[in-house]
């Protein structure tokens, strides 16, 4: 059970992100359809639970220490070899992306963005020395305090908040939604399959498998439809926001807002250790050096290319890589069919 919840958290840190965290992800993939689009978030997140566990399972049975192994079992060797180096630049170019967050969540704080970047290739670095167990024991520590504080935030304002009544005239054909759920689900499928590939090895019962899977999407499915619900209430708010988040708690204590722009940070820290964590343990495949100088280098690396800001980065690597996700999230969809056949 606690080994099961262990690798549950860390699917949970690896998909909750900044952007999740803020909630603009939400928004832009399921709020802004409109009332329909949390039957969606089901949809996305079953398609995310089944992802998690034909990974988990994969390397389970395999003994993988990275995802290349994985990408070998479920696209075959030639297209698995064209697809290992976009997949390493993609984990490196969006944990840069997390580089750049933290920058500018320390600006907001009134710091330097270098500043911001710095603190979190230390905090990386030092949570990697101790492998995949400092990540597992990381997740394990925050993630349920991630999930609690945003669900008690989503709830509080359903409850005691000044909203408005949702309006009906941004729902949009059911069908038009699913395109966006899918595209939602894929968005972290490579992040995932490079974290959870390395886990074969911890696994000890296919029940481990059951409780991490689940887990996670019951946890990420929780909170995203209570984030949806709140959000649909304040629409007309939204614009004025590039953190929804910030919009649900306008209300708060400067204490409370403080904590909250923790938690932010936090999510950001926990998707840039995930990112470094896939990235490092392909590379020790290919050079003989410790893994921890591996990651010193990435990371110091990470804090020049950060500057050239997290907005700029966002609008390009992630459109960029959109197909290729999408691609890998239905190889690895296919794969349990391909096997019974």
């Amino acid at each position: 059970m606690q080994n099961g919840l262990k690798i549950c958290f860390t699917i949970v840190g690896t998909n909750i992100g900044a952007g999740f965290a803020s909630g603009r992800e939400i928004w832009e993939f399921f709020g802004s359809y409109g009332a329909k689009s949390t039957l969606y978030i089901v949809i996305s997140m079953t398609l995310f639970v089944v992802c998690s566990m034909v990974v988990l399972w994969i390397s389970w049975k395999q003994q993988t220490d990275h995802y290349y192994s994985v990408l070998t079992l479920i696209m075959g060797e030639r297209v698995a070899r064209l697809f290992d180096g976009l997949i390493l630049l993609y984990l490196l170019l969006s944990t840069l992306v997390m580089f750049a967050g933290s920058g500018a969540t320390f600006s907001q704080w009134d710091m330097s963005f270098l500043t911001g970047s710095a603190v979190l290739a230390l905090a990386v670095w030092v949570v990697l020395f101790r492998d995949i167990e400092g990540i597992k024991s990381l997740n394990y520590l925050l993630m349920p305090c991630l999930t609690v504080i945003l669900v008690v935030v989503c709830l509080s304002f359903l409850v005691h908040g000044d909203v408005q009544p949702m309006s009906a005239a941004v729902d949009m054909e059911w069908l038009s939604v699913l395109p966006s759920a899918v595209t939602y689900a894929a968005l972290n499928v490579i992040p995932l399959m490079a974290v959870l590939a390395t886990m074969g090895k911890q696994i000890r019962s296919p029940l481990e498998i059951g409780i991490a899977g689940i887990g996670s999407g019951v946890c990420l499915g929780i909170v995203a439809v209570l984030y949806n619900l709140s959000l649909l209430r304040i629409e007309h708010l939204i614009p004025q926001y590039d953190i929804p988040l910030f919009a649900l708690i306008d209300s708060y204590s400067p204490f409370w807002l403080a904590v909250i722009s923790v938690l932010l940070w936090l999510a950001i820290y926990t998707t840039a250790v995930s990112g470094v964590y896939g990235a490092v343990f392909r590379i020790s495949d290919w050079v003989a050096v410790p893994r921890w100088l591996i990651t010193l280098s990435i990371v110091a690396v990470m804090i020049p290319l950060s500057q050239l800001g997290f907005v700029t980065l966002v609008q390009v690597i992630y459109p960029l890589y959109g197909i290729l996700n999408l691609f890998v999230l239905s190889m690895i969809l296919l794969y349990p069919l391909s096997r019974m056949r």
